[in-house]
């Protein structure tokens, strides 16, 4: 069993190491939180019952390989784990997969669990004994590895894209390693691996050097990016992996970077052109009446009614300039006016913190001075100081009430300025409404 490299694949340990930092620095900044530590608690919580309840139908259901069932399978299970140093044969299950050919290593509450699909445990009956060898040597190695309890020491790197894939591929050529060193066959490896890809009939018929080559052929952006977001390598790769580590004389085929890169290179500005796009046709209808109309819920909104929502100074004076109607009225009869209010209620309560309030209350001082009616009523019966009360908006309601606003003018409810800042038992403004 000579072989040049070590049994561990190159990038196990270096997508461990950065697993490992970035799965420590989302632990601390959770621990700062209450609710941080709340939702570490019940992630690892919920993944552990819905694993228990899954292997628990496994244990109750599928078929322990034992000395009393299946003990060939047993024995060579039995002195796989002593040349592996396996302190403790793990409990090797099979189970119908409904033609899936699969198997995977496990753990349940501190016990180690090999489980294999029973269309591969099937290959017992042609003959073909080395292959389900290397299949379970393989799930063996992960245990060795301690690869299972890894994955929920770093799980926050498994939420990282690529990250997380990246450290499992390399897990997966690691127990390709393992399992083809210590079957010692590298036709055991070639045909396990080669079945994943056919199935368990045609698989002897397959050319190897024609299927490898479709690393080389098969290339481009999607094949390399499919492979990117996968927790194993393409079947390919690992067969050329094996190969290469057990010195076997075996064609070896690269990818075509070329069309990698040409491929990031195309999508990387396809999507600069969509965000460019998108950003300038949002910007085009926020900037326009029709946005106006759909927040708001009315038609007929002017270009000096959006820039009074949005509090834009410059552009008020120069609709005013221009000679654009302060009074018009949109479909709910409100003016420029009132739609300075509006915008003062969303900015005032939300950027608080900037001078998006004070730019409302000077723009709407700019449309009194052009004279806007300082007691027009939309249809609803609301005049703008009535709406900068329901905003509690106390700058707002002091420039309007030194315009003249009435605050005693009734809404379509009965309910005057006044009325609403009782009703809010707002001290300020009763104070400022109360003034002769």
């Amino acid at each position: 069993m000579e072989h040049k490299q070590s049994l561990v694949h190159s990038r196990e340990d270096l997508y461990f190491i950065l697993s490992i930092l970035v799965s420590v620095s989302v632990y601390i900044a959770l621990l700062f939180s209450i609710i941080g530590i709340f939702f570490i608690v019940f992630i690892t919580l919920f993944s552990l019952i819905i694993h228990a309840i899954m292997l628990g139908q496994i244990r109750r259901n599928a078929i322990r390989i034992s000395e009393e069932q299946f003990s060939e399978v047993y024995e060579s299970v039995k002195l796989l784990c002593s040349e592996m140093k396996l302190e403790k044969v793990p409990d090797i299950y099979v189970m119908e997969s409904g033609g899936l050919l699969n198997a995977f290593a496990t753990r349940f509450f501190g016990k180690s669990m090999v489980v294999l699909y029973s269309d591969i445990f099937d290959l017992i009956e042609t003959g073909n004994e080395d292959v389900v060898k290397y299949v379970i040597a393989h799930e063996l190695a992960h245990i060795k590895r301690r690869h299972i309890t890894t994955q929920m020491v770093i799980l926050p790197a498994m939420w990282v894209p690529f990250l997380g894939e990246a450290y499992l591929r390399s897990c997966e050529y690691t127990s390709d390693r393992y399992a083809a060193y210590y079957t010692n066959s590298f036709e055991a490896a070639k045909n396990g691996l080669t079945i994943l890809a056919i199935g368990k009939k045609l698989y002897n018929r397959v050319n190897h050097d024609a299927y490898l080559k479709q690393i080389q052929d098969e290339s481009g952006f999607f094949i390399w990016l499919s492979e990117k977001v996968s927790t194993h390598p393409h079947l390919p790769k690992r067969i050329q992996e094996v190969a290469l580590f057990m010195n076997e004389e075996f064609p070896y085929y690269r990818e075509r970077k070329r069309r990698v890169v040409i491929g990031i290179i195309s999508l990387s500005l396809a999507f600069l052109i969509f965000v460019v796009g998108t950003y300038i046709s949002i910007d085009k209808i926020v900037n326009s009446s029709l946005w106006s109309d759909f927040v708001l819920g009315v038609e007929g909104s002017t270009p000096l009614m959006d820039a009074a929502y949005e509090a834009d100074i410059s552009r008020v004076e120069e609709l005013i300039q221009n000679g654009e109607d302060v009074n018009a009225r949109d479909s709910d009869d409100s003016t420029a006016l009132h739609w300075a209010v509006y915008g003062s209620g969303y900015y005032y309560e939300d950027d608080i913190e900037t001078d998006a309030g004070a730019k409302s209350v000077e723009t709407a001082s700019i449309l009194l001075e052009a004279g806007a009616d300082i007691n027009a009523q939309d249809v609803y019966g609301s005049t703008p100081i009535v709406s900068a009360v329901n905003f509690e908006n106390v700058e707002l309601v002091k420039l309007l009430l030194e315009y003249g606003a009435d605050p005693l003018i009734q809404d379509e409810n009965g309910m005057s300025a006044l009325d609403y800042a009782e009703d809010y038992q707002n001290e300020e403004l009763l104070k400022l409404l109360n003034q002769p």
